[in-house]
């Protein structure tokens, strides 16, 4: 496995403990929103600073699954969050929103770029 990319288990663990605090929107419990949306963007900005399309198939697939699963999660408590519609969280929803489609975008054009290096490496 190239230098650059993580041990996936423990990476995609650090990536699922932020995500169940951003799900504590939904509940009445306090804590640190701002921390927990700033975690997941610096979180995410290294996940996209990544060539996650030139490594090696069994990675690349671990690594969508991981990710997939996170990005369910976040459609989970988005949904969860509007049946709820709690005026005071409304603007990490909102956040949770834009956060939502940045990395549906990225994901989408991450498997555009995977589907590039496969087909140039297939010749």
């Amino acid at each position: 496995m190239p230098e650059s990319f993580p041990e996936l288990e423990a990476y995609f663990q650090r990536l699922t403990d932020i995500t169940d605090n951003i799900a504590i929107i939904n509940t009445p419990y306090d804590a640190d929103h701002d921390k927990d949306f700033a975690d997941m963007e610096a979180f995410f900005t290294d996940i996209a600073g990544r060539k996650w399309e030139d490594c090696e198939t069994n990675y690349y697939d671990l690594f969508t699954s991981y990710f997939t699963f996170h990005m369910k999660i976040i459609e989970e408590t988005i949904k969860e969050a509007r049946e709820i519609l709690n005026p005071e969280k409304r603007p990490y929803l909102k956040h949770l929103v834009n956060y939502s489609k940045k990395t549906s975008e990225w994901f989408a054009q991450l498997k555009r770029r995977r589907r590039t290096v496969l087909l140039a490496t297939a010749v």
